[in-house]
């Protein structure tokens, strides 16, 4: 039996090729995506290019219809991906097509083998079109229930009105560094060399299997060589104490050797002392491999359900949702492709890539690999240093 974990679409192979340099692991990761750039140029171990007789390498184009269409032509290596699998972690960015569908068509084949699935999803950045967001609205709403979905939103710097082309870049480096920090969090329960010290509430062994969804997920973290995690100066902070009090689910991973001080026991009384009572709390820690330097990660969000259901009451003005229900999903046709309905004006509408300003931060394939033991030797293009 073996762990999956796939970057479904370019964002998510950004992330996962980001895990694979923190980690130098490339153990289980799968790059899949219609693009060939994409997907040629990541890291992991093993890459799944969509359709290519279909789309030739050039991706979906934005289009659902097209990237069911692709992931339908592949079903039987879909399949192999999950053979003997004990565990899958999908990574998508929820506005791209080809990423969602590659995430939503897994998932229910994962849930239908019973095998535990986690996603790690970020919805679209705030200066993405209002098309985007609702496609990542209807992406959330079609995946399946038993799935665990961590949901991450846009890095706090968008929240300045004008952020900086490089301050912008600087951040989603930063952003997916520390996304990539919890894919090995992941990959650490789900090998048995993290375990939980402090368990929440449930009868289930990891955090990652309890189904359902998590809004809001902030990501916190300190490393250093000596850390004293009975007093860390990362709780006293305003910004963790603000979402602290919204939060209802907590995970602490603790990495730490010789410089280590203050026992987890301790850390998860402070951790107690700011959270909301009834906060349901995870404290883990990592049993294998001293590390160079000592780490604390956190990571705190809101439990929410994840479909909105109508209430049956004949009465009228009753029974309606409290929120717009999502665009609904026709059902996959026998053959394994699936019928989605266009968010587009046209099947082929390009959209574009993730803008700002006139620059694309999509981060190219080959400057993923620099430092990277995986790298290959390759001549140096135009204008390079």
């Amino acid at each position: 039996m073996s762990i999956r974990i796939v970057g479904a679409g370019g964002a998510g192979i950004q992330v996962l090729d980001e895990w694979i340099l923190l980690s130098d692991r490339q153990q289980g990761s799968v790059a899949c995506d219609g693009e060939a750039c994409a997907v040629e140029g990541s890291l992991a171990s093993e890459k799944l290019l969509l359709a290519p007789d279909l789309a030739g390498g050039l991706g979906c184009f934005g289009s659902r219809d097209l990237a069911w269409r692709m992931v339908g032509q592949e079903n039987r290596r879909l399949d192999a991906l999950l053979k003997d699998c004990s565990g899958l972690l999908i990574v998508i960015g929820l506005a791209g097509a080809t990423g969602a569908t590659v995430a939503e068509a897994l998932s229910l084949k994962a849930v239908e083998r019973e095998i535990p699935t986690t996603v790690f999803a970020f919805p679209p950045f705030p200066f993405e079109p209002a098309q985007r967001r609702e496609s990542a609205e209807a992406t959330r709403a079609a995946l399946p229930a038993e799935v665990s979905l961590f949901l991450f939103p846009p890095p706090a710097f968008f929240e300045d009105p004008l952020p900086g082309v490089a301050a912008v870049r600087r951040g989603l480096r930063e952003f997916h560094g520390a996304l990539a920090q919890w894919i090995g969090v992941w990959e650490g329960v789900a090998n048995g060399a993290v375990r939980p010290i402090l368990r929440g509430g449930g009868a289930e062994d990891s955090p990652f299997a309890r189904g359902g969804r998590i809004d809001g997920c902030r990501l916190f973290g300190v490393a250093a060589a000596h850390l004293d995690f009975a007093s860390p100066g990362l709780l006293d902070g305003a910004e963790f104490r603000e979402a602290a009090e919204k939060a209802d689910r907590c995970l602490a991973y603790v990495e730490g050797g010789d410089g280590l001080s203050g026992s987890c026991g301790e850390l998860g009384r402070k951790l107690q002392e700011q959270l909301a009572q009834g906060t349901d709390l995870w404290l883990l820690q990592r049993t294998e491999e001293a590390p160079a330097e000592n780490r604390l990660l956190l990571l705190v969000g809101r439990a929410a359900s994840r479909h909105h259901r109508v209430s049956e009451c004949p009465e009228e003005g009753r029974g309606k949702p409290e929120e717009p229900a999502a665009p609904a999903r026709a059902a996959p046709e026998p053959e394994g492709v699936a019928a989605f309905p266009a968010l587009e004006a046209t099947p082929f509408a390009k959209t574009a890539a993730t803008m700002y300003k006139g620059v694309n931060l999509d981060i190219p394939a080959f400057r993923r690999r620099r430092g990277s033991r995986f790298a290959k030797e390759r001549p140096a293009e135009p204008g390079e240093a």
